[in-house]
């Protein structure tokens, strides 16, 4: 608290001279004090408390509503995200979603003109623009039941496209398009991933609706697999239309997601929150901003947020899944274990179940049992009609656990088995070209097969790592010294970045350089890995080094 004061004292001065409705100064240094002390202790909800009695009194100090918007996010008080969002647009100075608060303010009381200036302050002012068409879209849509959204030509708005592809199958259901629709859903078969399977869940009971079952049906049981386990008919399919309220929340949890991905949670977490607070009960919002909370504030109110989602909820498998990981990153290994198990037991035919189970055992360290879970769930029916990528990520999980527990051989053939089946599979090319490198195996196919895997994905620091360090083992040292330079430039490069790097300069002759790289490393490194470079600055790299493990 001794750090803290002195900064509230004078950012206290500041607003309290705007207006000073205190007894005395140091009443309100002391609520701030005890307010910041609250944030900084992830007790967010008492931290909002502290700064709203403040605010009240100084409505219009800047400080204070950027705290006050922080920790109203956190909490998902949508009134004081409002209102402070109101004031910070005031003094010119909004966080890039912050017009998107507006828009959701105008758009849920219709009025409709507000909205449109929110978009278009969206448009001119921030770095999420490119929602203002998709937002204006909707706005159509709620007033008039039309829209006329298209895809641009070229490559004039890349990120509009991106996000606008599903959007406009939305926006067709919402507005009686089906056939239309349809064509964008198949169409979204390319795109993948939970953004497909968000616009099927929500799209099936519609056509179901409208007398296209088998479309619906056979959509469904694609998106989920064995977590399908019915058949929609038109009198089961309650819903007519897509409502604007559920498109537009699926935009933002689709943003957000992509922002939670990217590392930037804060906005990610944001920009869940109004997907949240757009449609309450759409549960890919809940299960975003739990992703959020968890990467933010540890799991603790995440895993609540998730005990929202029934079991009958079509989501509710993917709700376990992140309670369970979020149990793990808290530490409970046994509590994640068990409720994926739990979740395995309601449904031993999914692959997906059962591979869940065998990656949480595999955390825990109870390495048999997870090795001979991925074996039931590669034996399942429902495992044979995955993709061929995905059957290669199930091997790639097997091959990990089964040399973690040391059965490097049986764990190479299940690496060959994923590139079999997905050659182009970065992760699985690494794996074994690093592995094989690291064991002095065959350097010749190692270094083709990381080569593989960085040209697959070049953008990638350990695929750049990898290959630098084939051509390091190689002794084309020169080459190796530029490879690693990329793998150190690009961010999150860690110790082993840097300790290769070290090694591949002081080969090359380059010595000064060397010690500064193994310097960087030892920075990050564990205790082990310092002791081993602190050896190198000392003496340099022995006449016959090992690759650096």
């Amino acid at each position: 608290m001794g750090q803290i004061t002195p900064i509230c004292k004078l950012t206290a001065a500041l607003f309290l001279c705007a207006a000073p409705a205190y007894a005395t100064l140091d009443d309100g240094v002391t609520a701030y004090a005890n307010a910041r002390a609250a944030e900084f202790d992830a007790r967010h909800g008492e931290a909002l408390t502290g700064y709203l009695k403040l605010f009240e009194q100084s409505s219009d100090s800047e400080t204070l509503a950027k705290r006050v918007y922080q920790n109203a996010v956190r909490q998902g008080d949508f009134a004081a995200a409002l209102q402070s969002i109101r004031v910070q647009e005031l003094k010119n100075d909004v966080p890039p979603e912050g017009p998107l608060i507006l828009f959701t303010d105008a758009f849920q009381k219709r009025r409709w003109s507000m909205a449109l200036l929110a978009a278009d302050e969206l448009e001119a002012r921030s770095n999420f623009g490119f929602m203002a068409p998709i937002l204006r879209a909707w706005v159509s849509v709620a007033k008039t039941g039309t829209h006329d959204l298209t895809l641009k030509e070229g490559n004039t708005d890349s990120f509009f496209n991106f996000y606008a592809v599903d959007q406009i199958v939305y926006l067709d259901l919402a507005t009686g398009q089906n056939a239309k629709a349809k064509l964008g859903l198949r169409n979204m078969v390319s795109v993948g991933g939970d953004a497909m399977r968000d616009l099927f869940i929500n799209a099936a009971p519609v056509l179901a609706h409208k007398g296209d079952t088998a479309f619906a049906n056979a959509m469904l049981g694609g998106a989920m697999g064995s977590e399908f386990a019915g058949q929609l008919n038109g009198a089961d399919a309650a819903a007519k239309n897509i409502s604007p309220n559920i498109g537009l929340a699926a935009l933002y949890v689709r943003i957000a997601t992509s922002l939670i991905e990217q590392d930037v949670p804060e906005p990610g977490l944001a920009l869940a929150r109004l997907a949240l607070w757009t449609a309450p009960e759409y549960a890919p919002a809940i299960i975003t901003t739990a992703h959020a909370l968890g990467e933010l504030s540890g799991g603790r109110d995440a895993a609540a947020l998730l005990d929202k989602i029934p079991p009958v909820s079509p989501y509710w498998t993917r709700a376990v899944f992140a309670k369970a990981a979020l149990l793990r990153d808290m530490g409970d290994n046994d509590g994640a274990v068990e409720l994926a198990r739990l979740s395995y037991d309601q449904n031993a035919k999914s692959a997906a179940r059962a591979t869940f189970l065998g990656q949480m055992l595999q955390q825990n360290g109870r390495l048999p049992e997870a090795i001979a879970q991925y074996g039931r769930a590669m034996d399942l029916d429902d495992f044979k009609r995955q993709t061929p990528q995905s059957r290669a990520s199930f091997h790639l999980m097997l091959a990990s656990a089964l040399d973690d527990n040391g059965q490097w051989d049986e764990a190479q053939r299940e690496l060959r088995n994923a590139i079999a089946l997905d050659p182009s599979n970065a992760g699985a090319l690494n794996y074994l070209g690093y592995a094989m490198l690291e064991r002095g195996e065959d350097v010749v196919n190692a270094e083709a097969f990381v080569r593989r895997a960085y040209n697959a994905e070049p953008t990638s620091s350990a695929y750049a790592d990898s290959l630098g360090w084939a051509l390091f083992q190689s002794g084309k040292y020169m080459d190796a010294v530029t490879m690693l330079e990329k793998a150190a430039s690009i961010e999150n490069a860690d110790a082993t970045i840097f300790e290769h790097l070290g090694d591949a300069y002081w080969r090359a002759g380059r010595r000064r350089d060397a010690r500064h790289a193994w310097n960087s490393a030892q920075i990050s490194a564990d205790t082990a890995v310092a002791l081993r470079i602190s050896s190198k600055l000392e003496a340099g790299l022995p006449g016959d080094i090992k690759a650096a493990k």
